[in-house]
This record gives structure tokens, sequence and C-alpha cells, in this order.
């Protein structure tokens, strides 16, 4: 009798339970496989980072690099790691092995070789010493301090789960240069000049895409950006004290676009933290003379110049500042040796180029493959800059803080506090870098790079207006964040019995700093990542949410035919495109198919013969080109442009009318 009160039990209750699942339909299949795939994507950064750390300590034992410092031992192994990850994802893309079961491979086994070789207990030791300091820090900061700090970091850390469509130059190069290799199955000569650039955190990028993960790149970012500001607050407190410490990084977080660029697969926080790397390593050199500091300025160097063109500026401000010590035979061995380890340590990126490309600067001074007269007119004349014009140069700080000129505004926010202080700063690098003491040193370093860059930056503004973009200044800024904080500490030797500065700085500091977190906090509301990390929100709803021409352009895409290729009209991004798409990175292919074909019946031809099916149309850009380049983007290109479409066959259109896809007869 029990049994079968028992059996008609069960049979009772799994009736009932699967008739309210069927009718209440909750989608925790939906929900589930959200949250497994934000758990892979924290599995695959955490993987990638500790065989980082592996890679970057065993180089570091390679070059006999002593310290006694952890902390140096920790962050200075682990950016050296992630660009022998860039350096090993380069070699797998050249031998055509970039396949994701391969790649995926590769990590788990050097995973499991760094776990049985002890490198997990090494790991451990350096992150405890980095923990002791910050513990003993904080402790003696305020209430304020630590959420002013700790905010910021959240905030980013939670933007790093969101689906990679908002972040434009992501979509563009960052991450379509790694998805383009997957799909190759390994490096091949395409027609995208981004894609050329140096490649170093593309190329790290490349293991998270293989492992499957395409928000672990963002992790990868931010945990550069994590680098490069302990790296300099350990700087600044090891040779100052904590007090400096404390308001570089309060300095750090008055900039408002930090935390948000920081959470995007972009390449600037990996050339702020080798930017740093590079000179606190010349800093050190400085101090104690020892080769293995001048090693690792090398090696630092070389991966900023691994990174992008405008990196010069590193090991620029390194070799002369070199140069200039006594006696002139140890300078010039010093530079020579520093420049030889710098370029072998960049040289894999440009000789890729003068494989694939002809160019090892491609598309820069020599042209290459692909290029020609045309396109080198095309994109030298992206835009008039400001000219010699004396008051616009004036002007330029005040400006660049402001934002108005800015092409990236968004990501380009450096905050009011620098300019504010910078009187200030600019009397501490006079007054104390005459010094010989270790801060003198590393002030005149930092105050000797930031002249460089801003005067390079300041030439590329003069003569175009594509290279305004403040976030270019992050890898001098960032730096300058220890002078402008003894700017700021020394306030209080101007304080009077009538005006105390030092007072007005700090509330005007605090409520910078107040302001930034709320503007924040409302993108990361907006967002909503958690939403997405937690599988309440797909993919595909949020892509909607953010971009949604480019989301309904992925949907539309998607009903063409496999083995559809499509020729993309101004629009330069192609990532999650799911058909094969040319893309118009600079936003040239239909001036230089005028300029090469002449007449709609020639382009036409010559777009079968390439084997293209389809024409994508980005209306935006269209019109950004009508009323921006006009210049170039003539009325008889123009109106090639409407008679090639004309005998073009539409098929589509976003809702939005945003894209047009024509079908190519």
């Amino acid at each position: 009798m029990k049994r079968t009160i028992e059996a008609l039990f069960l049979l009772w209750t799994g009736v009932i339970i699967v008739t309210y699942y069927v009718v209440q339909k909750p989608d925790l299949p939906g929900a589930f496989a959200g949250l497994v795939d934000t758990l892979w994507t924290l599995l695959v950064g955490v993987t990638l980072l500790f065989n980082a750390y592996g890679l970057g300590t065993r180089l570091l034992r390679f070059l006999q690099f002593e310290t006694q410092d952890l902390i140096d031992h920790l962050l200075l192994g682990e950016g050296i790691g992630f660009g022998l990850l860039g350096l090993l994802g380069l070699f797998f893309s050249i031998v055509q092995l970039a396949d994701e079961r391969v790649l995926t491979a590769v990590q788990i086994l050097l995973a499991a070789y760094l776990l049985l070789a002890s490198d997990l207990q090494s790991l451990r030791a350096d992150l405890n010493s980095l923990s002791s300091k910050l513990n003993r820090a904080f402790s003696q900061y305020s209430f304020f301090t630590k959420l002013a700090l700790l905010l910021p970091l959240t905030f980013s850390f939670l933007l790093t789960f969101v689906p990679p469509f908002e972040a434009f130059d992501a979509i563009l190069y960052h991450l379509t240069l790694p998805a383009t290799i997957l799909g190759n199955g390994g490096l091949q000569a395409v027609n995208i000049v981004p894609f050329w650039y140096p490649g170093l955190t593309q190329n790290v990028y490349l293991w998270a895409l293989g492992m499957g993960s395409e928000r672990a790149p963002q992790i990868i970012h931010f945990l550069w950006m994590c680098l490069a500001v302990l790296l300099l607050w350990h700087w600044a407190s090891k040779t100052w004290n904590l007090e400096v410490g404390r308001k570089t990084l309060l300095l750090l977080a008055a900039m408002p676009s930090l935390p948000i660029l920081a959470s995007w697969a972009y390449a600037d926080m990996a050339l702020v933290y080798y930017a740093v790397a590079s000179l606190y390593a010349l800093s050190q050199y400085f101090e104690v003379k020892t080769s293995s500091w001048l090693t690792m300025m090398g090696v630092m160097a070389g991966f900023a110049m691994s990174i992008k063109y405008t990196s010069f500026t590193v090991p620029l401000t390194c070799g002369l500042l070199l140069l200039i010590t006594r006696p002139w035979s140890r300078s010039i061995a010093s530079a020579s040796r520093f420049s030889l380890i710098a370029l072998a340590i960049a040289a894999p990126w440009y000789i890729r180029n003068v494989i694939y490309m002809g160019n090892p600067v491609y598309p820069f001074v020599f042209g290459g493959r692909y290029w020609d007269e045309f396109l080198a007119r095309w994109y030298a004349e992206s835009g008039t800059g400001i000219g010699w014009n004396a008051l616009q140069l004036i002007l330029l700080p005040l400006n660049a803080t402001l934002g108005t000129h800015d092409v990236t505004f968004f990501d380009g926010r450096i905050g009011p506090v620098f300019l504010i202080l910078a009187p200030f700063s600019i009397w501490i690098l006079v007054s104390r870098t005459r010094s010989h003491s270790t801060e003198g040193k590393s002030l005149f370093t930092i105050g000797f790079f930031t002249l460089i860059s801003f005067s390079a930056w300041t030439i590329g503004v003069v003569n175009s207006s594509g290279l305004w973009q403040a976030r270019l200044l992050l890898p001098a800024l960032i730096p300058f964040a220890i002078p402008t904080a003894l700017a700021w500490d020394s306030l209080k030797q101007f304080d009077t019995s009538k005006l105390r500065i030092s007072f007005l700085v700090n509330a005007l500091i605090a409520v910078v700093i107040a302001l930034s977190i709320f503007d924040n906090a409302l993108f990361v509301l907006q967002r909503n990542p958690l939403a997405v990390a937690v599988g309440a929100q797909s993919r595909e709803r949020y892509i909607e949410r953010v971009n949604p021409s480019y989301a309904a352009l992925m949907q539309i895409m998607d009903e063409l035919p496999p083995e559809a290729r499509v020729y993309s009209l101004f629009e330069p991004r192609s990532y999650g495109l799911p058909r094969r798409t040319q893309a118009d990175a600079i936003n040239y292919n239909f001036a230089h198919d005028v300029y090469q074909y002449k007449t709609p019946g020639a382009i036409i031809q010559h777009w079968k013969s390439e084997h293209y099916s389809h024409v994508i149309v980005y209306e935006r850009g269209l019109d950004f080109m009508i009323e921006s380049a006009s210049g170039k983007f003539t009325p008889e290109v123009q109106s090639i442009l409407q008679q090639t479409l004309d005998q073009l066959q539409l098929i589509d259109r976003t809702p939005d009318k945003i894209y047009s896809i024509y079908q190519i007869p």
C-alpha cells in the first residue's frame, strides 16, 4: 500500500511540475547558457592571465632580471607575458595553425604545465606582496578615497561582460583581425589597412577568440589597465610616499572616459602599460645602473612599438635620455644595447608587413600591396588640421580638455583636473628635476616623455583633424599623473590666512570625481551588464538595444546565401557579420573604384570578377562623406555612385533605412 501511495505521489508531483513549467515557460535554458558563457569568459581570462605570468617570469629569469621587489616581479612579468602571447599568436597565424581547437589545446596544455611547475605558488607569493602593500595603503585612505577608487574599477570590470558592439575600433579591426585570421585558418594578405598596423594586442585577443570567448578580449584590455595603474601607483609610492600614490590614483579616477575605454577591446591600455613600464625601467636604470633594468627597458619599449605606430615616442624618449647621460662612451653603449633589444622585440610585426604587404610600416612612406598614389592622397587628406594658427596652438590644451574638436569625444574625455593643476605641475617639473635624486630622475623622465609625446601629437593635429583624439595622449597623460599628484600635494605651501587654495582644490577634485562616478554609473545602468552576465539578456537582444542598425544588418545578412560575398561601401566595420565581407576601412572603396575603372559598367564588371555577389551601402557613412569630405568625394563621384546603384537590384533594407543591400546582377 505504501509503495502504491509513493508511486502515485511521485506521478502526481511530476505531472504538476511538468504542467507548471510548460505553461509558465521560464527561459531557464537561455539564462543558463548565458551564465555558462560568462563563466567560460572568466575562465579564459584567468587562464590567459596565469599563462602570461608563467611565460613572462620565465623570460625574466632568462634575462637574469634580479629584483627583491615581488611587486616588480608580478607587474613586469605579467606585462612581458602578454607580449609573448601576442608574439606566439603571430607565430600560429603565420604557420596557418590558427584553429580554435589548436589554440584552446595550446593554452590548456600550457596552463597544466605551469601548474605542475609550481608557478601558482610563485604567483601567490607575488600577489600576497601586492595585497599586503595595498592593504597597508588602503588602511590609511579615507572612505571617500576607497569609494572613489573601487567604484570606477567595478564599473569598468562589469562593462567587460557586454558584447563588444559599441566600441567602434573593436569591430573595425581590434576584433575583426583575429576573427578573420580564425576564419581563414591563419594570416593572409587582405585589403584592410588597419589590419597591418602593429598587431600585438590583436594577436593576444586571437587566443581569447580562439578559445570561444568574444568578451574575454575586453577583460584582457581591462587587465592591461590594472597593470598600468598598479605599476604607476607602485612607482609613486616607492619613490615618494603613499600619499603621492593616493593622489596619483585619484587623478586617474577623475578621468571620465578611463573606466569605459578600459572595458573595450582596444589597444590603448596596452600601450599605456608598456609606456609606463618603459619609463619606470628607465628611472630604475638611472638609479642603480644595472644592465637588467636596461634590458627591461628595451623589452618594454619593443612591446610598445608592437602596438601602434604612434608609440615611437616611447623608444625615442628612452634613447635620447640614455644618450645625454655621462660618460659619453657608456651612454652610446647603453643606447645601442637598448635600441637593439627594442628593435628585436618589435621586429616580427614589421617583418610580417614586409612579407605580406611589401612595406614594414604599411601603408606609410613606401606604399605596398593594394596601395597606389590615389590611396596615398586619400589617406593623407583625411581632414585639414588646425595649421600653425598661433591662437589655436595656445588653446590646444583647453580644446583637448573640452573635447569640442575630438573625433572620438566619448572615449577621449580626460577631465579638467590635469589642466587646472598644469601650472603647478610645470613648476614641480622645473624646480625638482634639477635634483640628482631618485625623485628628480623620475620626474625628468616623465616630463621629457610628456614633452615629446605632446609635441608629436600637436604636429599631428596641425596637419590632420583625424589625429585630433585626446586618447592618443593617454600613454603620456597617465604617467603625468605623478607630477600632477606632486603638484596637488604641494598646494599647502601656497595657503594664506585669507585663502586656503589647497582646500579649494581638494573640494574641486572631489566634486569632479563624484561627477565622473555618477556619469559612469549612469552609463553602466543604461547598459545593464549584469543582465548579460547572468543570462537574463541574450547577446542578440543587447546588440539590438545598443546598436540597433548594426544588429538589423546582421539579421538581414544572415538571410543571404551562405556562399555570398559582400562588398561594403562607407561602412568600415565588419565584425560579427554572418557573410564574408570586404569592409570599407577608410571609406575609399567606391572612390578608388571610380579612379581605376571610370564608369558604372566597368565598376560592376570588376566586382563580378572579384566574385562579389552583393553590395552594402551604409547611408550614414555616405552622408558623412558628402557633408565632410566633398573635396574628395566629389559631385562627379556621387553621380557615378547613383548610376552604379541604379544598375543593381535593391533586395533589402534595415527598418531604419540605415543599411541597404543590393544584389549584383
